[in-house]
């Protein structure tokens, strides 16, 4: 398995060699990792009709292996104009050379706190969200939801807080043995979690909740947990 370079506290970022190990590296880090993917595509069939243009987003797109995925989805998905945002040059050029083959994938470079975004039917955030500082994170949400169709949808999957620190702390340590046993040393542990100190700031579900409400989504609630990790559906 590929390693991650090795980091000083609070120092964590997605450019230099990291493209080139991301997914292995989440795929051993984060539980569901693959199955979230294949929650989203199926997901995202619910909200692409082929009756009119359709546009979709990926927010944080990485390195482009999500948003292949769902611009490939079967005949809606590929009927779909995807865009994939990450503020990474590193990454969207990862993602630009991942989605080459499809001509219905646009990849642009931008922070999430400052583009514009298109009148769209699906938006999907994995593992994005949780970068933003709780301020900035609401803003994002308020627009993805003034952006979206009515009955359009977002979906968030992210890191979340324990509801008091002695679930926390079983949570966490759970979490830690599931990394051991898919690979990762103790001191890869340790050194993603101090790279990550300041840099990844996280909310509980309650946090994610409201948040999406105040946006001004409709309906809204979870559609898939395990661990620290949870997954949020919105309709607009």
């Amino acid at each position: 398995m590929a390693s991650l370079p090795v980091t000083s506290p609070g120092s964590w970022v997605f450019s230099g060699d990291v493209p080139a190990v991301f997914v292995d590296h989440a795929r051993h880090s984060v539980p569901l990792y693959d199955a979230g993917h294949d929650l989203v595509c199926d997901l995202s069939t619910c909200f692409l009709g082929r009756d009119q243009p359709r546009v979709g987003y990926e927010l944080g797109s990485a390195t482009g292996q999500l948003l292949h995925r769902l611009a490939s989805h079967g005949p809606a998905n590929s009927a779909t104009h995807w865009i994939g945002v990450d503020r990474e040059a590193a990454m969207v050029k990862a993602a630009r050379e991942r989605c080459a083959d499809l001509d219905n994938v646009e990849v642009v470079e931008g922070d999430l706190t400052a583009i514009g975004f298109q009148q769209c039917d699906f938006v999907v955030a994995y593992l994005t969200m949780h970068f933003l500082p709780p301020g900035h994170r609401r803003q994002v949400l308020h627009r993805i939801c003034q952006a979206l169709r009515p009955g359009g949808a977002f979906f968030m999957f992210d890191k979340v807080l324990a509801p008091g620190a002695q679930l926390e702390d079983l949570i966490t340590t759970l979490h830690y043995r599931f990394k051991r046993n898919a690979g990762l040393t103790p001191e890869e542990i340790l050194n993603k979690k101090e790279s990550l100190l300041g840099v990844l700031q996280p909310g509980s579900t309650n946090d994610n909740l409201s948040g999406l409400r105040e946006a001004g989504f409709a309906s809204y609630g979870t559609i898939l947990k395990y661990l620290a990790f949870e997954g949020f559906i919105a309709i607009k």
